[in-house]
């Protein structure tokens, strides 16, 4: 542990400010897991925050002071995040956050309706790893929501698993590692594990983009991601510098698609009005839909990395992504330690 101890070594002066804290801490799991529904979004007149950013806005509305997603990694002050977004085929919406009941809806209270976990990692966050269990069949959204509302407070909670979600183990076990070659450096890994009888197909979008902080402040400068002639995708911010992600191939040596748009509030379906062309639910619209709403020129401050992966039963296929300063070498195998 000589070489984590260094890495920590500056960690217990945050009073210096998280800049300073150390190169090693700038990048880390610091994404939430539910910025919807929350006080610190919260803008409605009563206080009301459950109603007033409910879950089914989360996919459209811009947040102002957060991001969250799944497996989420960004930098300190959140402005660009990496994280998971999946789709099973049969869902009427992409798996970009868990889902859960609010205080009105649960019969015991706010109550989150997933099952995942933080395996392992070390304080540096040189490496972390994570899981999440996903039902093969259409995640019952509304059925939680009834049956949890129909119950009283001095009965059981309905969970997940109560729904027959995960019956005959049609379920999708995803594994995600995050390891850091250096501060800068950090590979994502994906693994995808067919739990179920059949084969089946998962649509798995790793997924980046830049907390929006240009709609907020006058002549806020705006990131932008764009697809690089190579195949990656070229990040440019004011602070964070130029970087890249690079994308590669599926386990059938296809690479994926690169979907765009900008994580911006899509105003013509939250509130009827025209908005901006490509928001932030495009990619979201596009998968699901087949609605041509993405970017057609591959830029913005959203994009996702679209594999469909064909799995038989038991057997477990693997993405590797790696973000880097643009001066990095492409190299998907080597140079990151497992620890």
């Amino acid at each position: 542990m000589g070489a984590e101890r260094e890495r920590v070594r500056t960690f217990g002066h945050l009073e210096n400010g998280l800049r300073q804290a150390g190169d090693w801490y700038a990048w880390g799991p610091y994404l939430s897991e539910r910025q919807w529904g929350t006080v610190r979004e919260d803008y409605s007149p009563g206080g009301t925050a459950w109603e007033y950013l409910p879950h089914d806005h989360a996919r459209s509305r811009a947040y102002r002071w957060g991001e969250d997603g799944m497996a989420g990694f960004s930098d300190v002050e959140q402005r660009l995040c990496l994280a998971l977004a999946l789709w099973n085929g049969r869902d009427p919406i992409l798996k970009e956050r868990m889902f859960g009941l609010t205080g009105s809806q649960g019969n015991h209270g706010e109550d989150v309706k997933e099952y995942w976990w933080y395996l392992d990692a070390v304080p540096s966050h040189a490496w972390n790893r994570w899981r999440y269990h996903y039902p093969q069949a259409a995640f019952p959204y509304e059925d939680l929501i009834e049956e949890n509302g129909r119950r009283s407070r001095y009965e059981f909670e309905y969970e997940l698993i109560d729904t027959g979600a995960f019956d005959d183990d049609r379920y999708w076990i995803v594994e995600v590692d995050y390891a850091k070659a250096d501060p800068l450096d950090l590979l994502m890994t994906v693994r995808v594990t067919n739990a179920g009888p059949d084969t089946d197909t998962l649509h798995v979008l790793p997924t980046v983009w830049f907390r929006n902080t240009w709609d907020w402040d006058l002549d806020a400068p705006k990131p932008e991601l764009a697809a690089a002639a190579d195949g990656s995708i070229a990040v440019g911010h004011p602070y964070l510098g130029d970087l890249r992600l690079v994308v590669g191939d599926g386990p059938d040596g296809t690479a994926p698609d690169l979907l765009f748009c900008d994580n911006e509030t899509n105003l013509a379906r939250l509130y009827g009005v025209s908005g901006p062309a490509h928001p932030k639910d495009a990619i979201n619209d596009h998968v699901i839909n087949g609605a041509a709403a993405v970017s057609p020129d591959r830029r913005g401050t959203k994009a996702a990395c679209w594999y469909r992966l064909a799995v038989a039963p038991s057997a477990t296929v693997e993405l590797r992504l790696r973000l880097q300063p643009s001066t990095g070498v492409a190299d998907l195998a080597a140079g990151v330690s497992s620890r």
